[in-house]
């Protein structure tokens, strides 16, 4: 058991990159990519948590 089930219901509980802290990013192929828990979403949401640290103010 490496990855967590993909269905319907875990997807909704997957978080996005953004936490309440603006200096901290989540990112790993648990984390809401739109694609199952692969390398290709580990490296989508690492590229968005780098994206979203590097345009905050």
């Amino acid at each position: 058991r490496a990855t967590f089930a993909a269905v319907p219901d875990e997807e909704l509980r997957r978080p996005s990159a953004r936490t309440r802290w603006t200096n901290l990013m989540l990112a790993g192929d648990w984390t809401a990519t739109g694609l199952p828990a692969t390398i290709e979403g580990a490296i989508r949401s690492g590229r968005k948590a780098a994206d979203r640290l590097l345009s905050e103010p």
